[in-house]
């Protein structure tokens, strides 16, 4: 990593919660969001379907976020669609899929969601996306269940499966081991913050450190590093979640012990760090250039199946090397949970297709284009 210019294809993130529109979040949108992520270098984005109080279950709701990606991304955007069986949605789930880049099934406890279901559960709406398209990526929010997850999804339904943030070693071997036995390929993300931090931090940090799935020990951690380099884990996925200061410190001061019937603020934000954490590891020669384009652009837009053409390329300055602190901070929640960790790099440029979307430094233009399966960034 000698060269401090670095012409990076564009990162592509599965997994944003750019939060609107909502009546009830004051922490980002479209607006705010795109433009952290651009200053991240990604050049796409995807936003989840578990929007609060304005949840992304129909195809009107689809067309609705699109409405507002056309109007205020700063980059080209999908929206992954929800078919949670509590949302009785069954009859829309062949109009959203057409408009959807992938399906999300939340199978146990997240953020404005307690209710834990099982693989069954998902059957009827997972066979009403394959009768539709058989190619369409279904991503999960896993639960236990993961062999279950897996026979229902990937086995009887031959759907694509994706499980999103993996947040332990023994997970990815659980799915390994499922693979090797059906002869599937079950993609696997890991966030930013499993590889950063540990449970370690909820001492000290409280509802700033807390996440669904949760943080694990900083062995895990490493071991999840070392997971991704070696191709056991194929990309990362930011779960980029944000919430305002006064929210989490709300929180912090009413369920400070985290009792699970009291006050909860899962998530963290990260998408403006996400690369500079990771250039630093190549710094150290813990990932190499090549395997960071691979988890990073490469991979996850082979699995959403969108293609990255020679106009769309982020330039990055590796000679800027800097402590993470909040004043850096794009996102609309103004906070990070890296504050004082080593990065390395700044976006210099970026084109997105045929649009200048940061030129020197500075964000210049928008891409707001709507990203769907077979795109071309």
């Amino acid at each position: 990593m000698s060269e401090t210019l670095f012409r990076h294809p564009g990162a592509v993130d599965l997994h944003d919660h750019f939060r609107a529109p909502s009546e009830h979040n004051n922490a980002e949108d479209f607006q705010s969001g795109t433009q952290a992520a651009a200053i991240g270098g990604y050049v796409i984005a995807n936003d989840m379907p578990n929007t609060p109080k304005h949840e992304t279950w129909t195809a009107e709701r689809v067309e609705e976020k699109y409405e507002i990606i056309e109007r205020d991304s700063y980059i080209p955007t999908g929206v992954i669609g929800g078919m949670q069986p509590e949302a009785d949605n069954l009859t829309e789930i062949p109009k959203m899929v057409p408009l959807v880049t992938a399906f999300k099934q939340y199978y146990t406890k997240t953020q404005d969601n307690d209710i834990e279901l099982g693989p069954e559960d998902f059957r009827e709406g997972t066979e009403q996306i394959h009768v539709t398209d058989p190619t369409k990526l279904v991503m999960a929010h896993a639960g236990e269940d993961i062999e279950g997850i897996i026979g229902m999804v990937a086995v009887d339904t031959k759907q694509p499966l994706h499980f999103c943030h993996v947040n332990s070693p023994e997970t990815v071997r659980r799915i390994q081991s499922m693979e090797r036995q059906y002869g599937l390929t079950v993609t696997k993300g890991v966030t930013p913050h499993h590889l950063f931090k540990s449970s370690f931090d909820t001492r000290t940090e409280g509802w700033f450190a807390r996440m669904q799935p949760p943080l694990t020990e900083q062995g895990d951690a490493e071991e999840l590093f070392d997971m991704l380099v070696n191709g056991d884990i194929d990309i990362v996925e930011t779960d980029h979640a944000p919430h305002s200061l006064n929210a989490k410190q709300k929180v912090e001061s009413e369920n400070p012990t985290c009792e699970e019937d009291g006050a909860s603020c899962f998530g963290v934000t990260n998408i403006e760090f996400a690369l500079p954490m990771l250039f630093y590891q190549a710094k150290l020669g813990r990932i190499s250039m090549e395997r960071l384009v691979e988890v990073t652009s490469t991979a996850p837009a082979r699995i959403i199946g969108v293609n990255l053409s020679d106009r769309t390329s982020v330039d990055w300055d590796l000679s800027h090397e800097y402590r993470i602190g909040d004043e850096g901070v794009v996102s609309g929640s103004r906070w990070t949970p890296f504050q004082g960790k080593l990065a390395v790099g700044k976006v210099i440029g970026m084109k997105v297709g045929e649009k200048t979307v940061i030129n020197q430094g500075l964000l210049a233009d928008r891409n707001s284009s709507v990203v769907r399966n077979g795109s071309i960034i």
